[in-house]
């Protein structure tokens, strides 16, 4: 056998990361590049109505009995629905395979805020049912009770709060009514 039968060359095959889980920037490094990340492509984010009427609260229930399927509530108050689910242009490179065809979406995408670079912590992120539900009952109490026995099934019923005691009224005594009384009627 010739030496070059033996000798094999070694080929650096490049790490590419899972654009499904977001790489984390620490505060102070310079910015994620797109072509280093790709999380932007692998979900769909649709605006949807805020729960504040019952029947916009059972619909993030039923968004978040589905697998892959995350609700967000933003800063701003706008709401919306995430499906975890890749762009099938995403290459393995991180790179679009349509990107001079790209649609409008992406082509006006900014990766200076997008949500790796300029993450917000006050941001709310609902991937359960019971998240949301927790999330409700605190926010819109009154909504959270009308869907609770009608939209909630009993296994992902929340626990009885444990209610404040209530604090104790005074009460007139029928003497200081008659003192008042009298009083008024003297300055008559």
């Amino acid at each position: 056998m010739s030496s070059s039968a033996h000798s094999r060359r070694r080929v650096s095959l490049p790490v590419f990361r899972d654009p499904m889980v977001p790489p984390v920037r620490v505060a102070g490094d310079p910015q994620i590049p797109c072509l280093s990340c790709g999380h932007c492509c692998t979900y769909v984010a649709v605006g949807v109505n805020a729960p504040t009427s019952p029947r916009y609260a059972s619909d993030m229930l039923w968004y978040l009995y589905h697998e892959h399927v995350t609700v967000h509530r933003d800063v701003d108050g706008d709401w919306s629905v995430v499906f975890a689910t890749r762009c099938r242009n995403l290459g393995v490179d991180l790179c679009c395979g349509v990107y001079a065809e790209r649609p409008h979406i992406c082509r006006v995408f900014d990766e200076s805020g997008c949500e790796v670079n300029a993450p917000d912590s006050r941001d709310r992120v609902f991937e359960t049912p019971t998240q949301f539900l927790e999330f409700l009952r605190s926010w819109r109490p009154k909504t959270y009770a009308r869907i609770e026995t009608t939209h909630v099934p009993p296994g992902l019923r929340l626990a009885p709060l444990a209610s404040p005691p209530t604090p104790a009224r005074s009460r007139r005594t029928p003497s200081s009514r008659a003192r008042r009384s009298s009083a008024a009627a003297k300055r008559r």
